[in-house]
């Protein structure tokens, strides 16, 4: 998807932030025995393992935490790669001055005080923002906790220390630095491995995007996390994520502030659809970015895809030791559009000869309570459904406290282990329940190397259905990488023309000049002329105000229907003029609108609306007079592909409608979705000060797509 209406200069590249998160010497500036952030981040780095060389800077004291201490950065002879800063607010500028004199070009500034605190902290941010594009510094912050860098035990983040975090493949970006702690012993009760946890705070200098594009080519991570509160860059989150997306390295987002939808353009159905997250929900589908409610699907759902990255298809075989849990496995599959094939005739028969007399071998599998007594049973049967041939991922639910004999539970787990390792397709391996992993087993999953996903089935089988969803996306994307927007239009109006609202008549000239299919009309200035045209157009038709000060034409009795004869055509043009001239102030008329009746097929709307930080947003939906009442309404941001249009009509609740819900005619999906391009196209070759234009209704019956009326309104700039 192109970005060009929102490009914005790329400030770091992921070869450069290495040099900030995989530091090899790291200074502690304002490092004191009396500062509990001080030693909060000491401990995190003396549990953490970390293996480099570790500075303390303080005028005012010799030592910190049993260390000698210098006065300046500039007193250090050793090279330092990254100084982490908890000074005042009042000496921050001054120490990361210092430290570019210095030759150290990474930071991390725990202090806040800065955008975050008014008037006066923002003035102190721009100056640090000013220092950092001049000196070539890249900082983390301000007003941020730091990260974690885990594989390679950098652990520059307070209270790190608390949490026994396993190396793994999940990489974490969170804006909130106490929520990124609070994710952190999420991770390390689940057993979930991470391999950075960042804090951006700020964001003055180094952004969550960046952070993104970092770990997209970072070797450990698998998938990545992010907890956002605010976007600050949409062109580099739409890079970073279309970068992910090929790489198949899924995003995994929990996106808050949720607000009331607000209309971007009064005027137009449109904009009154188009609110913010509305249009956040839009991007994200579109670029690949998986959307989560909660804290906890955020990290179960990442540790789902870091386990089976990209998957070819939605078909999932699962084992079980209970068979209740298997009717929730089945039940929550329905919901998640994931498929439980049958096994094939040769599993079926292997699982019947390993299986108890009371056991039934289909999918989902209950192993049944035989599985407690003999440690080879479970193995056994997941070797069969791993080969079974006709399964994508494989989902083995046991939990690792179930009441076993001595013994039996370690040996069972091994043989799980040894036929997961062996399957040919992804695994995952979950409990029932999100209560944790217990710690005594936790060296046990780990020297197995057991697939193991924590949460619980809901949030497992929840990151499953999103996994098939970002696969799917994944494939279609390697197949399919250019737009289909790409070119200009075939008629264009001047510069000068395009101010204000356009009347229909005006912009379904425009309309019909670059391809799209409109119902015949014919403009009629007396009643005269309406009636000759009904005659041509032949009856019943509709009449219709035409002015460009007049965009919702029903409201004021400007619209008139199913008119069957001549009397009616005449009756219906003196009423239309009569109630325009009622108006105060009159507006502009040009005429009356003669059209055909049309009955039946699918009323749609198509329309697009510009937002103010996304630019231009397509939204499909049923139109009419279902519109406001349904409210059900697809969006995307342009350009777009026929894939994306066709994804969007699919999105629809009333998607049925389309396929010929209850013996009526089915649309023909590919010629609306070649209308609908074509509308988006002339919308984007526009772009520069087109506000809105919409086609309310779209009318589809069959292969027959025709817009029945049309809306045109330009910016001021």
């Amino acid at each position: 998807m192109s970005t060009a209406t929102l490009d914005t200069p790329r400030q770091f590249t992921p070869e450069r932030l290495r040099h900030l998160f995989e530091p090899r010497s790291v200074a502690l500036v304002g490092a004191s025995d009396r500062s509990s952030w001080s030693h909060l981040i000491h401990t995190a780095l003396t549990v953490g393992g970390f293996n480099g060389a570790v500075h303390y800077v303080n005028p005012r004291s010799p030592t910190a935490h049993g260390r000698p201490t210098v006065a300046r950065l500039g007193d250090l002879e050793a090279p330092i790669d990254l100084a982490y800063v908890m000074v005042p607010q009042s000496g921050v500028l001054s120490v990361l001055a210092e430290a570019a004199d210095a030759g150290i070009t990474n930071a991390v500034v725990l202090t806040a005080g800065f955008a975050e605190a008014g008037p006066d902290g923002q003035r102190a941010q721009r100056e640090m923002e000013e220092l950092a594009a001049r000196r070539g510094l890249a900082i983390l912050g301000p007003n941020t906790l730091g990260f974690v860098n885990v594989p390679r035990r950098v652990s520059l983040f307070p209270g790190a220390a608390n949490w026994s975090i396993q190396p793994g493949s999940v990489g974490l970006a969170s804006q909130s630095g106490a929520l990124g702690g609070t994710l952190m012993g999420y991770f390390a009760a689940e057993h979930i491995g991470l391999s950075l946890l960042v804090s951006t705070g700020n964001e003055a200098v180094v952004t969550l995007t960046d952070v993104v594009d970092y770990l997209v080519d970072e070797e450990n991570t698998r998938a990545i996390a992010l907890f956002i509160e605010a976007i600050r860059k949409p062109a580099e989150l739409l890079r970073v994520a279309d970068r992910a997306l090929g790489a198949g390295k899924p995003i995994i987002a929990l996106k808050v502030g949720r607000s009331e939808l607000s209309a971007r353009t009064a005027a137009a159905h449109t904009g009154a659809m188009v609110g913010d997250d509305r249009v956040i929900d839009a991007v994200f589908r579109q670029s690949g970015i998986i959307r989560v409610d909660s804290l906890e699907q955020l990290v179960v759902t990442a540790a789902v895809l870091a386990q089976t990255g990209p998957l070819r298809g939605r078909r999932l075989g699962v084992a079980s030791i209970s068979g209740g849990a298997c009717d929730i496995i089945a039940d929550r599959s329905e919901d998640e559009g994931i498929q439980l094939p049958d096994f094939a005739e040769r599993t079926v028969a292997g699982l019947a000869e390993l299986m108890p007399d009371y056991g039934t071998a289909h999918n989902p599998l209950d192993v049944t309570g035989a599985a407690v007594r003999d440690p080879n049973l479970f193995g056994q049967t997941l070797e069969l459904i791993g080969t079974d041939g006709g399964i994508d991922v494989l989902l083995c639910q046991m939990g690792v406290t179930v009441e076993q004999e001595p013994g039996v539970l370690t040996e069972s787990l091994v043989n799980i282990a040894s036929a997961l390792r062996r399957a040919p397709v992804p695994t995952v391996f979950s409990p029932a329940t999100g209560e944790g992993l217990p710690v005594e087993h936790r060296d046990l999953v780990t020297k197995l190397g057991l697939p193991f996903v924590g949460g619980g089935l809901d949030l497992v089988l929840s990151g499953l259905g999103r996994a098939m969803w970002w696969s799917d996306l994944h494939r279609q994307r390697q197949t399919e990488r250019t737009s289909v927007i790409s070119g200009g239009v075939r008629s264009a109006p001047e510069a000068e023309e395009r101010t204000g609202h356009w009347s229909e008549e005006r912009a379904r000239r425009l309309l019909e000049a670059n391809g799209v299919p409109m119902v015949p009309s014919i403009l009629a200035t007396d009643a005269d002329g309406a009636v000759h045209a009904a005659e041509q157009l032949g009856y019943p038709v509709v009449l219709k105000v035409v002015s460009p000060d007049l965009l919702h034409k029903s409201d004021i009795g400007g619209v008139r229907l199913d008119l069957r004869d001549e009397p009616s055509v005449r009756g219906a043009f003196a009423d239309i003029l009569a109630a325009a001239t009622r108006l105060s102030p009159p507006p502009r008329v040009e005429g009356v609108l003669v059209s055909p009746m049309r009955r039946g097929g699918v009323e749609l709307l198509a329309g697009i609306v510009r937002d103010p930080v996304w630019g231009q947003v397509l939204a499909v939906g049923l139109g009419g007079v279902w519109t406001e009442i349904f409210n059900d309404v697809s969006l995307r941001i342009l350009p777009v592909t026929a894939a994306d249009v066709g994804a969007m009509l699919g999105e629809l609740k009333g998607a049925a409608l389309l396929r010929g819900a209850r013996g009526s005619t089915a649309v023909d999906q590919d010629a609306l979705v070649d209308v609908v391009l074509r509308i988006a196209t002339l919308a984007h070759t526009l772009r520069e000060n087109l506000e809105s234009l919409e086609i309310n209704p779209l009318r589809a019956d069959g292969s027959q797509i025709e817009g029945l009326d049309a809306l045109l309104t330009w910016s001021a700039a």
